[in-house]
């Protein structure tokens, strides 16, 4: 009678053990089509879409931080986590009607007052990937498409916004 416990209670410490093993050094912990907040280059921490650091939205989720991210025309922000497996595909989450200046600490793009030099609007968003022929006829108009998830960014300098 006494076997049986024995093999169950090892049985539950292993797998516990093998949970913990895969949750510290599997993949990372985001998801695809998640938004996430980046820090310190590698600390990445799933939030919400609105949430004021979430610049990020997760493309994909590579099980090997060796594989690379899909080939795209306009690249993703690689992130290998720190907490350890994987990478994470990145492209940046912007908000239609929305301004952002490039934020030279993370790669990203940080929300902006519609104003300056460097400042984009975004001018419509598409969730396909395309071409950006169904972007706004814009001077100057710029598209970013990502192929995971499937999107299309229209960016204008904002003096080139119509009104």
């Amino acid at each position: 009678m006494r076997k049986p416990v024995l093999i169950i209670a090892a049985l539950a410490v292993a797998a516990t053990g093998v949970l913990a093993y895969v949750n510290l050094t599997g993949a990372p912990q985001a998801k695809a089509g998640e938004c996430v907040a980046v820090t310190n280059g590698a600390e990445v921490v799933s939030t919400g879409c609105t949430a004021q650091n979430a610049r990020f939205k997760v493309g994909r989720v590579l099980p090997d931080s060796g594989a690379n991210c899909p080939v795209s025309d306009d690249e993703y922000v690689q992130v290998v986590p720190s907490s350890g497996g994987g990478k994470l595909c990145l492209l940046p989450n912007l908000v239609e009607g929305s301004c952002y200046q490039p934020a030279d600490n993370d790669d990203s793009w940080g929300p902006s007052a519609c104003t300056g030099e460097e400042t984009i609007k975004v001018t419509k968003v598409i969730a396909a990937a395309g071409d950006g022929s169904g972007c706004p006829e814009v001077d100057d108009l710029v598209s970013i498409v990502y192929p995971e998830p499937p999107t299309t960014y229209c960016l204008a300098p904002v003096h080139k916004v119509p009104a």
